[in-house]
């Protein structure tokens, strides 16, 4: 390529990656005092600038370089961000880069034992968390099967399907860190281009072929004289039974969609649409069309919905912070994927610099009393957010007081999961969009009635109303010890588990995603902890396979400890207090006020307890 269109590609790139990539080729002392691209005055950008241009003239081509040795890739990263790193931080953080082959997975510790004859683990579910257990199984050489409910990979992306469905992650963040330089066409994909690469992964890694698709599991029994699970899957051709000797589950928590329960639903005539089974052949055009519900899914199917139909009224729920993305639905630039497949390091750093900006996030969880004292919300760095959110409500409703007033939430952001915006701050100011905040007393056959008596015609209705998320591994039935069901033994406060992923009296059983699992903060997308979770798991069957043992399971002192820590840990976050609005948050179990989806640990230091296994805290037997 010519010299300016490689300048082109490196004025759209993201300078601090193209910084620390340079410098990690050149060590030139010149690049290594600059700042953050942020604090670029004009002249050390175009020294940044001109020196990139310079060596890829002489330099450009295909390839990654190796990981450097933990020193220089500790100065690297410190140089990245501008900041010094804890070693806490630097063992997080440090394979974020992806420079190793396959990062975050567990592997034998002398060479591969002989396996007991017929030992196979079992997968439960196709999907992100689902392939990361399949590539475990796959670097350890252990048999396994993966049982999907659908007929293709992908899980909740193979589900959902309706329109402008995209990631709200930019996409280097969420995928695998094995795939190295996947040619995402978007910066944030499409759901069609994420199943596409989900599909890729099950077919080039192995898991499609280990995959029996159209096994629905409806029970999982424990065998406590052999230390084997008897499976009972649903199929086209009815009942099918596999036993294994470890258990993965993979389902998610977005897995149970909920279900409306308004007055007079079966009265209406039109369709009554969850996005999670959105019907091929819907088409909007003409329609008079309810879309309940403002969450992430609500909002990012508003604007295509809108643009066809002849009227929509949205119906809100509670209000929400819904944020912008800088290129959020933009094509990658011709330039940036030359970059990328000719920058070495470059894509790497990107990864590392699309995700550092999130690093300090989980200090808007915790309060400032003197901040408060002051007449502050919270802490002043989430107040801080609160304003430019507020602001970006009111320069995209052009400042109406009508909408500004029903849509600037009164508690803090960071309290719930953010959504992005994909124009539905606009989509509220067309003409034919119409937000209603009144709630809805009952359908009636000609459309939805609210509370002040206003029947609104609509020919058709969208409940965006998401999942059942407190409900882990339903509706499948799993007895363990002594024929316990694991929905029985989380009667008493909902579902939890150790680390998120063990539960006693389930032996050989791990779930990914599970209870308390996602951090709420630290940037590190889910992709990255599927993997994580998958290696923790793998080194647990590891042990036990060398050790000539059956069983491993954590003991019910360690699980309780755990929770116990867990929960006053989470007593202390944003979600848990009055100014977080704790009973509108899905992230909490509202019949028993407590923390359900999230784990409420600094990202690093769960990270930390997620890779380092506390043998004491597992029996293996």
């Amino acid at each position: 390529m010519d010299s300016e269109f490689i300048r082109r590609a490196v004025e759209l790139a993201d300078l601090d990656a193209v910084r620390v990539a340079l410098f990690h080729h050149t060590d030139d002392p010149e690049i290594e005092a600059l700042p953050r691209a942020l604090e670029l005055d004009d002249d050390e950008r175009e020294l940044l600038i001109t020196k990139t241009v310079a060596w890829l003239d002489e330099n450009a081509g295909p390839g990654m370089p190796d990981e450097p040795p933990a020193p220089r890739l500790r100065h690297l990263m410190n140089l990245a961000t501008k900041e010094e790193m804890g070693d806490l931080e630097f063992e997080s953080r440090r394979d974020l880069m992806a420079f190793k082959p396959f990062p975050w997975t567990a592997g034998w510790t002398n060479g591969k034992p002989e396996l007991p004859d017929g030992f196979r683990v079992a997968i439960i579910g196709s999907g992100f968390s689902g392939l990361a257990a399949g590539i475990q199984m796959e670097l350890l050489g252990i048999p396994y099967v993966i049982l999907e409910r659908r007929s293709e990979p992908g899980g909740t992306w193979s589900r959902h399907r309706y329109p402008d469905i995209r990631v709200d992650t930019i996409s280097i963040t969420y995928e695998f860190a094995f795939e190295k330089n996947y040619p995402w066409p978007e910066y944030f994909g499409k759901g069609q281009l994420v199943r596409e690469y989900l599909l890729h992964i099950s077919r080039k890694y192995g898991m499609y072929d280990n995959t029996r698709f159209d096994r629905d599991l409806k029970r999982a029994t424990y065998d406590e004289g052999r230390d084997v699970w008897m499976l009972e899957a649903d199929t086209p051709e009815g009942i099918e039974t596999i036993e294994a000797n470890v258990v993965i589950n993979a389902v998610g928590a977005f897995a149970n969609q909920r279900v409306p329960h308004f007055e007079g639903l079966e009265d209406f005539p039109g369709p009554v649409i969850h996005p999670s089974q959105w019907p091929e052949d819907f088409d909007c055009r003409g329609r008079r069309i309810a879309v309940i519900g403002n969450g992430s899914t609500g909002v990012q199917l508003l604007s295509p919905v809108a643009e066809e139909a002849e009227q929509v009224y949205v119906f809100q729920r509670s209000k929400q912070w819904i944020s912008p993305r800088p290129k959020y639905g933009q094509p990658i630039e011709p330039e940036i994927r030359w970059l990328l497949d000719n920058f070495p390091g470059y894509w790497n750093w990107w990864r590392y610099m699309a995700i550092a900006a999130l690093f300090a996030t989980h200090n808007y969880l915790y309060a400032d009393e003197e901040w408060q004292a002051a007449g502050g919300h919270w802490n002043e760095m989430n107040d801080q957010l609160r304003d430019f959110l507020t602001n970006y409500i009111h320069e995209q409703t052009d400042n109406r007081p009508d909408l500004v007033d029903n849509l600037v939430p009164d508690y803090a952001p960071f309290s719930r999961r953010p959504v992005v915006d994909n124009g539905w701050y606009r989509a509220l100011t067309r003409d034919n969009v119409e937000l209603v905040t009144d709630p809805i007393a009952r359908l009636t056959p000609s459309g939805i009635e609210t509370d002040d008596g206003i029947v609104r015609e609509v020919d058709a209705v969208i409940t965006a109303i998401g999942f059942d998320v407190v409900q882990f591994l339903w509706p499948a039935d799993y007895f363990g010890r002594d024929g316990l069901n694991v929905h029985d033994f989380w009667s008493k406060d909902g579902p939890r588990a150790y680390l998120s992923m063990m539960v006693p009296n389930y032996p050989n059983m791990f779930m990914l995603y599970g209870p308390n699992s996602q951090p709420l903060s630290g940037g590190t997308g889910l992709p990255i902890w599927y993997q994580v979770w998958s290696g923790y798991a793998g080194q647990l069957i590891v042990r036990m396979l060398e050790e000539g043992k059956s069983s491993v399971e954590v003991t019910m002192d360690a699980y309780e400890r755990y929770n116990e820590a867990l929960d006053k840990e989470a007593s202390k976050l944003l979600l848990m207090h009055e100014e977080g609005a704790p009973d509108k948050n899905y992230y909490l179990n509202q019949a028993h006020n407590r923390l359900q989806m999230s784990a409420p640990w600094y990202g690093p230091e769960y990270h930390r307890l997620c890779t380092e296994v506390e043998w004491d805290d597992i029996e293996i037997t």
